[in-house]
């Protein structure tokens, strides 16, 4: 289903998300090709560099120095030991080094949303109607500035989705464990059940089974038949052992509650999320230099919403 028009200034802030692409694809490029370049320079002076210190230490890394005359009047030449060349080749080595350091170090900046991103988001809202809302005013403190004040308003939204996060996936409360588990022994005692009636017809008694080996094998079900003879003994075990893990969750929630709190912060991540990206819309409208999280919600960055 195709999304509806967009309004032109969301449509900008898409156009400028492809251009910034761009921008990032043309500096890795160029990043890579100077690398390929250092290493391959690289290689080729640690080479160089082992092949003179494997000369120096055989004693053949030398150069001639010419002196006085001899008897004969022919000039001395002398062949002495050469450092510098070895020395050299070790500073060019370390040269380089250094610049495939410098260049493995200035990796891409920090992850930012691209275009391929948020048009993957929008493509989740077709269908629906998507309604522009007035961007929300910066709360700025005095002479603080919109980059100023983005790494503030990009906290609070961070710290609120991973507050989400550890919500959602918050223990059960002891009391929920404890229902929980009675209806499963519940269930497993009620399969435990032995069928008599068929022995006032001269048959043996029914034992519960269980099926093992993919359907093959066909064996009475023991833990059933526990279930079934020790169920209120079995209820009261567990229900101890249950208290005695419940230690481990201080911070369990009950379902109710779990779900009031996510639809709570849902509310206070969409209110954050809009701010953050206020701020870094002001930021570039004032000539800064700023990027929207990978991750924040695309009806934040276009001031939308769906309905």
């Amino acid at each position: 289903m195709p999304i509806q028009p967009l309004p032109s200034y969301a449509q900008n802030i898409l156009a400028r998300l492809v251009v910034d692409d761009t921008k990032v694809t043309a500096a890795l490029q160029a990043r890579n090709v100077d690398r390929q370049r250092v290493d391959a320079e690289l290689a080729d002076a640690r080479m160089e560099r082992d092949r003179l210190a494997e000369a120096a230490e055989a004693g053949r890394l030398n150069k001639e120095e010419r002196g006085g005359w001899d008897d004969k009047g022919e000039q001395i030449v002398k062949r002495v030991p050469d450092p510098a060349r070895l020395n050299d080749a070790v500073a060019r080595v370390e040269a380089l080094e250094w610049q495939r350091a410098a260049l493995l170090k200035a990796a891409p900046s920090n992850p930012r949303l691209s275009a391929p991103r948020a048009n993957h988001e929008l493509q989740k809202l077709a269908g629906k109607k998507l309604v522009p809302v007035a961007r929300p005013k910066l709360p700025l403190g005095k002479n603080e500035t919109a980059e100023g004040a983005l790494p503030r308003f990009r906290e609070a939204s961070v710290a609120l989705i991973s507050e989400r996060k550890a919500t959602a996936k918050a223990a059960r409360t002891k009391e929920e464990v404890k229902a929980a588990m009675r209806r499963e022994i519940a269930k497993l005692a009620d399969s435990g059940l032995p069928t008599l009636l068929p022995m006032f017809h001269g048959a043996k008694i029914a034992w519960p089974q269980r099926l093992f080996g993919g359907g093959l094998y066909n064996v009475p079900d023991g833990v059933a038949l526990v279930a079934f003879l020790l169920r209120d003994e079995l209820e009261a075990r567990l229900s101890k052992l249950i208290d005695f893990n419940a230690s481990a969750f201080p911070d369990a929630m009950t379902a109710e509650d779990k779900e009031a709190r996510l639809a709570e912060l849902d509310s206070e991540i969409d209110v954050a999320e809009r701010l953050e990206a206020a701020c870094v819309e002001q930021v570039i409208a004032d000539g800064g230099a700023a990027h929207h999280r990978p991750d924040i919600s695309i009806l934040a960055v276009l001031s939308l919403r769906a309905e």
